[in-house]
């Protein structure tokens, strides 16, 4: 597998460019929500900083409680500290998230199977070359 930048997102020293937003359900009908900036150039390359960056792979990741996570562009720090995000519960059990008063272009919601795929396709490439 090959990625189609030439510095990986986590190992460039530049700026933030991104929020991300880390959902994850805590039990009875709670979702945890996590805040932080991250690099890219993009959506994908914002989740890989996410993903590979300082404390990468954190547990949640592995954990069936992964709600999903969003990727913002651009900084906002009302964003990061309340995030217009809504979840539900669907009738078939999957997790609808829907983001309020943004532009949906400037949004990216990915699935825990999506982040959990990246993460192994990353850590493919990359851990083994460390």
């Amino acid at each position: 597998m090959t990625f189609s930048w030439d510095v990986p997102p986590w190992k460039r020293a530049e700026d933030c460019t991104h929020v991300a937003v880390v959902l994850a359900y805590v039990g009875d009908g709670q979702v945890a929500v996590q805040s932080e900036s991250v690099r890219g150039e993009d959506a994908t390359e914002a989740l890989a900083d996410l993903l590979m960056g300082l404390g990468a792979a954190p547990g949640w990741l592995r954990l069936p409680d992964l709600v999903g996570v969003v990727i913002k562009s651009g900084l906002d720090v009302m964003w990061m500290a309340e995030p217009p995000i809504r979840i539900s519960l669907s009738a078939g059990g999957d997790w609808d998230i829907a983001i309020d008063g943004v532009d949906a272009a400037e949004v990216t919601a990915f699935s825990p199977d999506e982040t959990r795929d990246l993460l192994s396709r990353l850590q493919a490439e990359y851990v083994s070359d460390e």
